[in-house]
C-alpha cells in the first residue's frame, strides 16, 4: 500500500525543463562512453539538451599540438557513438600533453560532467579525478558500468 502512494505522489511532481543545458561526456572506451550516453539520453528525456562527447588525445612532446597527425578514425569513432543516440551530440577531439589538463581545457565553467567508470569499491583515477573537478566548480555524476 505505501509503495503505491509513494507512487502517485511522485508523478504528482512537477518536471523541471532547463533551457539550454549542455552535458559533457569524457570518451574514455566504447563500453563506458555508451553507457553514459544511455544515461543522459535518460536523464534529458524532454528536456532541449546538448551532450559534448569529448575525446583527449595525448600528444608527444615532439610533435605540435597546433598541429598533430589527425587520425580521421578518432572522429568517425566519435560520430558513429554520437549517432546511436537521439540526443543533440556533438564529438570534439582534443590534443592535448596531459589527458585530465586537455579535458579540464575543454570544460566551460560549471559544466555538469557525466564521468562514466567501472564499478569499484577502491578510491580510483576517476573517482579522484571527479574530486578535483567538484573542488574546480564542476558538477560530476559517476556512471557506473560493471
Amino acid at each position: 500500500m505505501n509503495l503505491s502512494i509513494e507512487h502517485m505522489r511522485a508523478n504528482r511532481l512537477p518536471s523541471v525543463m532547463f533551457e539550454d543545458l549542455q552535458i559533457t561526456v569524457p570518451y574514455r572506451d566504447s563500453k563506458l562512453t555508451k553507457a553514459a550516453l544511455k544515461f543522459a539520453a535518460t536523464l534529458l528525456e524532454g528536456q532541449s539538451a546538448r551532450v559534448r562527447l569529448i575525446d583527449v588525445q595525448v600528444v608527444p612532446y615532439g610533435i605540435s599540438l597546433t598541429q598533430p597527425t589527425a587520425d580521421p578514425k578518432l572522429e568517425r569513432r566519435l560520430k558513429n557513438l554520437a549517432r546511436e543516440h537521439e540526443l543533440p551530440v556533438s564529438a570534439e577531439v582534443v590534443y592535448a600533453r596531459d589527458w585530465e589538463q586537455g579535458f579540464r581545457r575543454a570544460l566551460t565553467p560549471g559544466s555538469i560532467v557525466l564521468l562514466p567508470m567501472r564499478r569499484a569499491w577502491w578510491s580510483t583515477s576517476e573517482k579522484r579525478m571527479a574530486e578535483r573537478l567538484r573542488k574546480l566548480g564542476h558538477t560530476v555524476i559517476w556512471v557506473e558500468c560493471s
